[in-house]
């Protein structure tokens, strides 16, 4: 009898901690739009949109939030910050892929001059 009523109270309390949204998501999420902002990501037109992505993913957690709809709200902002992550490594790319290019047209350059 014990062991049933503690498995009991064990099964409340994994469902209980599961209808609940951690605030860490929500920083998580936040904390990624905020570097990919700093790097510049409204500057670059893939890591814009998966910016606002993000942002409007944000939104919609907190609106499911306040529903009541906790696992859905979860569910959205692990896309979103996944969206803002994106936004983050493709707002670093393109730098890369700027200086890339320059690379190959010197190389061009130096070709023809041969």
């Amino acid at each position: 009898m014990k062991f049933l009523s503690c498995a009991l109270c064990s099964s409340l309390f994994l469902v209980a901690c599961a209808t609940t949204v951690p605030a860490e998501k929500i920083s998580a999420a936040d904390s990624s739009i905020r570097a990919a902002e700093e790097l510049g990501a409204p500057k670059v037109p893939e890591a814009a949109l998966h910016l606002q992505l993000a942002k409007e993913e944000i939104g919609l957690a907190q609106k499911l939030i306040k529903e009541g709809d906790h696992e859905r709200a979860a569910g959205i902002l692990m896309r979103a910050q996944a969206d803002a992550e994106l936004a983050v490594a493709e707002a670093r790319e393109a730098p890369m892929k700027v200086e890339a290019q320059n690379e190959i047209e010197k190389a061009r350059a130096l070709m023809q001059k041969r």
